[in-house]
């Protein structure tokens, strides 16, 4: 009985490392963002702008995976937010690191779909006028993808993620490229 647990360990760590793989990527797209601007003085902000994000990883067998990452979130900024007291200008600049489990369903031999959960350390600075307030935390990020691998080294993907915090909200789409060192 003993020798058949060490065999079923050995042979996971066997079809581990010769799949496992580590991978660096960049993206870019779009972030939504839903800010309350009380703590400044009152108002909303619903818009969109530009995201940046970088991120590695490691892939330890063809369906599991730990990734990290950085998001510039950009900044968002409205030159007018309707409060009671008329029209004030307001913005919003995020920035996080996350750390998230990636699950992966090959599909075919060159496309693959996943979902990522983990959490994400994040820094928000909120302004409306010239009165600024500084926002952070940490909450849960999650999301769904897609890959298309041209090689085995080299994939485009498509990311649809959202870092949960209460307020500002964000939620990205993201196009971009990932490459393997196999």
């Amino acid at each position: 009985m003993k020798h058949r647990y060490l065999a079923i360990i050995g042979l996971c760590a066997v079809s581990t490392t010769t799949f496992a793989n580590g991978y660096i990527g960049i993206g870019y797209g779009s972030t939504n963002v839903k800010a309350d601007l009380t703590s400044v003085g009152g108002g909303n902000i619903d818009d969109s702008t530009t995201l940046t994000k970088f991120y590695g990883g490691y892939q330890f067998n063809k369906y599991l995976g730990l990734e990290g990452g950085y998001y510039n979130l950009a900044q968002v900024s409205v030159g007018s937010v309707d409060t009671s007291a008329g029209a004030v200008s307001g913005s919003v600049d995020m920035k996080a690191f996350g750390i998230a489990g990636v699950a992966t369903v090959p599909l075919t031999k060159s496309f693959r779909a996943y979902v990522r959960a983990g959490a994400a350390v994040w820094d928000a600075d909120i302004t409306r006028d010239t009165t600024t307030a500084s926002a952070d935390g940490t909450d849960a990020l999650y999301g769904l993808g897609a890959a298309y691998s041209f090689t085995k080294t080299f994939s485009v993907n498509a990311d649809w993620e959202v870092i949960d915090s209460p307020n500002p909200e964000f939620s990205t789409f993201s196009l971009g490229f990932k490459w393997d060192f196999k």
